[in-house]
């Protein structure tokens, strides 16, 4: 069961918290965008953080996503994907717990588990709390490739995994 459906766990971590999501179109529950769903259940979001593809999932791979009003809830949406790759001390001020549910294919070069490495430091470099809402990955019996050489750390290979890592982006 994903980290999302899992409400009876996650909301008592979330009541009378200020919230940031870090999601895209894969943050379901159900058929429900994850940030309708908390918004629905009373959670007080203040802003989402939108990684490649944008939050809803609506640009191409590699367009540049930009900051955003979301028209649906009127929410701030900051990209995170850009001109900047984490969260600022200013973004996370008035944020007490930032999730991060966004479903990964386990392959080292697409840009989620770097967005995921960068928010973990924010979230840290900030004192700020982090829920990671994890997901299955469908290539989670295969494992390929080199381990990534420091030497060619990029926002496409920020970790020392293999090309294929077959787990979890959690």
């Amino acid at each position: 069961t994903p980290g999302a459906e899992r409400l009876n766990e996650l909301l008592p971590l979330l009541q009378g918290k200020k919230v940031a999501l870090i999601v895209n179109q894969t943050a379901l529950v159900g058929e429900t965008f994850l940030a309708d769903t908390l918004l629905h259940t009373g959670v007080k979001i203040k802003k989402i953080f939108a990684p490649e593809h944008g939050f809803r999932g609506k640009a191409d791979a590699g367009e540049k996503v930009s900051d955003s009003i979301d028209s649906k809830t009127g929410l701030p949406v900051i990209s995170v994907y850009g001109k900047k790759k984490k969260p600022s001390a200013s973004d996370l001020a008035d944020v007490d717990v930032v999730v991060f549910d966004i479903q990964d294919v386990g392959a080292r070069f697409y840009t989620f588990i770097s967005s995921l490495h960068y928010l973990m430091e924010a979230c840290a470099e900030n004192h700020k709390e982090l829920i990671v809402l994890d997901r299955p990955n469908p290539n989670g019996w295969y494992v390929d490739g080199p381990v990534l050489k420091k030497e060619f750390q990029s926002f496409v290979g920020v970790d020392p995994v293999p090309v294929v890592y077959c787990l979890t982006i959690g």
